[in-house]
C-alpha cells in the first residue's frame, strides 16, 4: 500500500515537468517572442541573414490544409478533398498556428540547408509550408561574383490556447542576458573594459 502511495506521489510531483515539457512543443501562447529567438539561433548558426519578417497570428490549423484548383479534373478534386478531410481530422479542435514569412540570405545552398535543419531540430513544433528559392546562374569565370542564395520561406508554429489554465506552467523564455550598453548604435568588444560612469 505504502508503494502505491509513493508511486501516485511520483506521479503528481512529475505531471507539472511533463506538462512544461509538453508545452515546450506545444505552448498555450503563441510565444512569438520565443520563436523570433529560436529564428535569430538558426540565423547565426546557418551564417544567413534574415532580411524580412512578416508575422500573423491566431489563425485556425486546420485552414492551413485548404487548396483548391478550379482547372483541377474531377477524381483529383475528389483525392484533395479526402487528403483535406483527414488533414482536418487530425488536427485536435482549437489548434491555432503562428505563421511567420521569411526572406532569408545565405551564402550558399549548404547554409540553407544548415537553417532549415536548425529550425526542424527545434524543441517547438514547426511546420516549414513553404520554401522558394532561384539558383545562381552557372559559373563561367574565375572573375565571376558568387552572390547570396536569396529564399523565401513560410514557417508555422502551433498553440492550443484552450488550456488557458496551464499559462502559469509556460516554459520561460530563453533570452540572451542584456548587453549593458550605454549606446546602442557601438558595439562592444568582448573583454573590452566599459567607461567609468561619473
Amino acid at each position: 500500500m505504502a508503494a502505491i502511495k509513493a508511486e501516485a506521489a511520483r506521479q503528481r510531483d512529475g505531471m507539472p515537468e511533463s506538462i512544461v515539457a509538453l508545452q515546450k512543443k506545444i505552448p498555450v501562447k503563441p510565444l512569438t517572442e520565443q520563436l523570433l529567438l529560436d529564428l535569430e539561433k538558426a540565423e547565426v548558426v546557418s551564417d544567413s541573414m534574415i532580411t524580412s519578417i512578416s508575422v500573423s497570428e491566431g489563425e485556425n490549423a486546420a485552414a492551413g490544409g485548404e487548396e483548391t484548383n478550379a482547372t483541377v479534373g474531377k477524381t483529383e478534386t475528389n483525392i484533395a478533398s479526402a487528403k483535406k478531410q483527414s488533414f482536418s481530422a487530425a488536427l485536435p479542435d482549437g489548434l491555432k498556428k503562428v505563421t511567420m514569412q521569411l526572406t532569408v540570405q545565405s551564402p550558399s545552398y549548404y547554409q540553407l540547408e544548415r537553417f532549415l535543419q536548425t529550425l526542424e531540430n527545434l524543441d517547438r513544433i514547426v511546420s516549414v509550408e513553404s520554401l522558394s528559392f532561384a539558383g545562381n546562374p552557372e559559373l563561367t569565370s574565375v572573375d565571376t561574383e558568387v552572390n547570396p542564395l536569396t529564399y523565401s520561406l513560410t514557417v508555422s508554429a502551433f498553440y492550443y490556447p484552450k488550456l488557458a489554465h496551464l499559462q502559469k506552467m509556460l516554459p520561460q523564455l530563453d533570452v540572451p542576458p542584456p548587453s549593458e550598453k550605454d549606446n546602442p548604435l557601438t558595439e562592444v568588444i568582448p573583454g573590452e573594459q566599459l567607461p567609468a560612469q561619473q
